[in-house]
């Protein structure tokens, strides 16, 4: 069995390392013995079928207004993976895209493709946290963030975690939750940084592919120096942010 991994846009998305969440997530798979293929999307192209996993990054508002007719041409496939279960993880721009629209100002508003439930104004002044800290149910997730946006969400719907350091969706949350789709303002790159968020993403997929996910001795070895680099950011959190 191959577990597919798509990442939609990555020659416009690809701002603050995010193309590494797919990378993170295809290395993590390898080292447990599983058979993964890696695909591309790119405007125009027709999508594959059905992934098992799709990530998507952040970039300017150029390139988001530059793909705002792509993502309403592949909206009604994203929803529809999004609702039979696909895992999706979106960072930053991304995230924002698979709202349900992005304003830029007061006459300029792109639809987004409703993957989320909420809507985006990027018109703020720019937003950048060094060491972005949200606490989720995986437990710290530590990254940076740099945007100009507050996602404002539907009430029933999950954000990823609430904010300990940073600003993420501009209301003490950030990102959204939808059944196996994730948004966040972290990037670093998140799956990176943020290994048991990277595992859960995995188990969420490989189970509806019907494959055990086992991380063995070499992803103890990795996460070792991945520690090394969430410490850094870590100690950049201010002390009256720290957990009590």
């Amino acid at each position: 069995m191959t577990i597919s991994v798509l990442e939609l846009y990555p020659a416009h998305l690809s701002l603050n390392g995010d193309v590494g969440n797919r990378t993170a997530l295809v290395r993590r798979m390898r080292l447990a013995g599983l058979d993964v293929s890696e695909h591309a999307y790119h405007p125009g192209d027709e999508l594959p079928a059905a992934p098992d996993i799709v990530t998507i990054g952040t970039g300017t508002s150029s390139a988001q207004r530059s793909l705002a007719s792509d993502i309403a041409r592949i909206a009604p496939l994203l929803t529809e993976w999004s609702e039979a279960g696909v895992v999706i993880f979106a960072a930053g721009a991304g995230f924002h895209l698979l709202s349900a629209s992005v304003r830029f100002g007061s006459d300029e508003v792109i639809p987004g493709a409703g993957v989320f439930a909420g809507s985006v104004d990027a018109s703020r002044p720019r937003i950048i946290t060094e060491a972005f800290a949200v606490e989720s149910d995986l437990g710290l997730l530590i990254g940076t963030e740099n945007h100009t946006s507050v996602f404002v969400g539907r009430p029933d719907q999950k954000p990823l975690g609430r904010v300990r350091h940073g600003v993420g969706n501009g209301d003490g949350t950030d990102g959204a939750v939808t059944g196996n789709s994730f948004g966040t303002h972290l990037h670093g790159p998140a799956l990176v940084l943020n290994p048991r968020l990277a595992d859960d993403l995995i188990t969420r997929a490989t189970s509806r592919a019907g494959v055990d996910y086992v991380p063995n001795a070499e992803h103890t070895s990795l996460d070792k120096t991945v520690d090394l680099a969430r410490s850094i950011l870590l100690a950049k959190v201010p002390a009256t942010a720290q957990k009590s």
